[in-house]
């Protein structure tokens, strides 16, 4: 698995915990998180040359803006 994707289904771990989670900064920190693994996969993305459509995923549920 390519390190780009490896990390978005880390964010997407992150994003799914933040909305579980009842306490608003922790809620709060993990969706930092997962923006921050978002932006490290498309810069290696970017550096690698890989196409912006190949991750779109507009089918997924949460509200995080993602790469098109």
């Amino acid at each position: 698995m390519p390190m780009s994707e490896y990390l978005r289904r880390q964010a997407d771990t992150c994003q799914r915990i933040a909305r579980g989670c009842f306490d608003l900064t922790s809620a709060e920190r993990m969706r930092l998180l997962a923006a921050e693994l978002r932006a490290k996969a498309a810069e290696i993305d970017q550096r690698d040359g890989v196409p912006n459509h190949v991750f779109d995923r507009s089918d997924s549920s949460d509200t995080t803006p993602r790469r098109r």
